[in-house]
């Protein structure tokens, strides 16, 4: 009997990052003439520092243009060790640094890694909505930490114990976190790093927003509670604070005996990285801070246009973000009046209003209720974009 064709139902079970399907939509609109005003992509609106992309020019001029060793560059794998020394005081061998596609392949290739088929996997949500998907891919069980508004959507330690098991293989943190921008305290990630420890388990610690932080915070790693490097995997990139996003570059840092995993897995996936943006990361790292520390500035100031704009509408309130570029707006009271969902919502804001924000559920669950924009994007369209919200949830609240 002939066989019907289709697509696996491992490929099918994976959900699409939603910010990118409202920013088609939102284009879609624009292309028709539509303007709209884009608080829904979680990208800088920065263009990457001038001395980055002058050392990728010079490089492809120069001929480099050839595969590089599966886990990246020498001279970048160093660079990397190097900084993390310099960061959190740990030294890393730069042999358990790899090199990636940013930071979404260093996720896919820590869970395909680390997750059996029946492992379950602890993460936060609301929270990156990959790490749910990639559990299920893999064949493990996602379970949701739920972060609560009243205690700054930090994923505490008290929470995690509640719901490790002698099946949990992996526990996920992302801090500071996308969509709340909370951040965790130095107790939070020691508290969970024990936890991981007493269970034979891993920490998977995304730190893809480290340095863009507040109100004189300090970023903590797992690494930094993890003596023997035995249990924490470290994924990290240069999309978000270099602005670097459409460069593709991210890295793990893997404890030794994970290393040829995650290695063969990434020679699976795509072989290597482009040599080229390789070598703009090292003069990233080398170079790069003054301007992470000017575009953190600007954040610190739109983040603050942000808090006085939410704050004269009706009805929303939000917890005030410590890191990232996020604001996560309880909306509950609109959508309770106008009897629609978050995603009803976005979607009005979006094709009568003109404003694309993302519903809170593209990032878990537990964001039913809320919106997320991001503050990526110039004060005058942040006040402008709020100003509209402001005045569709007076109308929609009217009926």
């Amino acid at each position: 009997m002939k066989r019907t064709l289709r697509a696996s139902k491992r490929a099918l079970q994976i959900e699409g990052e939603s910010s990118f399907m409202v920013l088609g939509n939102a284009k879609m609109l624009e292309s028709q003439g539509r303007k709209i005003i884009h608080l829904e992509i979680g990208e800088p609106d920065f263009v990457t520092p001038a001395n980055i992309r002058e050392a990728a020019i010079r490089a492809l001029m120069e001929g480099e243009t050839h595969y590089t060793p599966t886990p990246g560059m020498l001279e970048l794998r160093k660079a990397i060790a190097e900084k993390t020394m310099q960061d959190f005081g740990v030294e890393v061998r730069f042999e358990d640094v790899s090199v990636t596609l940013g930071s979404k392949e260093a996720v896919f290739a820590a869970l395909a890694a680390i997750v059996e088929e029946g492992d379950e996997v602890l993460y936060p949500n609301p929270g990156y909505p990959a790490y749910e998907s990639g559990i299920r891919f893999f064949g493990g069980k996602p379970v949701p930490v739920r972060l609560r508004e009243e205690e700054e959507f930090r994923m505490i330690p008290d929470r995690v114990n509640e719901l490790v098991s002698n099946k949990t293989k992996a526990i996920i943190i992302n801090s500071p976190e996308n969509p709340t921008g909370s951040v965790l305290s130095k107790d939070d990630v020691k508290g969970i790093v024990e936890i991981a420890k007493d269970i034979g388990a891993y920490v998977i610690s995304d730190e893809i927003y480290r340095y863009i932080i507040y109100d004189g915070l300090k970023h903590y790693s797992p690494i930094q509670f993890d003596e023997n490097l035995e249990n924490t995997v470290v994924i990290d990139g240069f999309s978000k604070y270099y602005a670097m996003t459409g460069w593709r570059l991210g890295y793990i840092i893997t404890p030794k005996h994970l290393t040829e995993a995650v290695q063969l897995v990434l020679n699976l996936i795509t072989a290597c990285p482009s040599s080229f943006v390789q070598i703009g990361g090292i003069e990233a790292l080398k170079n790069g801070m003054d301007a992470v520390r000017e575009m953190v500035r600007q954040y610190s100031i739109r983040r603050e246009v942000v808090i006085e704009e939410v704050s004269k509408i009706e009805d929303v309130h939000m917890v005030r973000p410590k890191g990232a570029f996020y604001a996560f707006i309880n909306v509950s009271k609109i959508t309770q009046k106008a009897g629609i969902d978050s995603f009803k919502l976005a979607s009005i804001l979006l094709e009568k209003y003109g404003v694309a924000v993302l519903h809170g559920t593209a990032m878990g669950s537990f964001g039913e209720g809320y919106i997320r924009i991001s503050y990526a994007n110039s004060v005058e369209n942040i006040r402008e974009g709020l100003r509209i919200i402001d005045k569709a949830f007076k109308e929609l609240k009217k009926g």
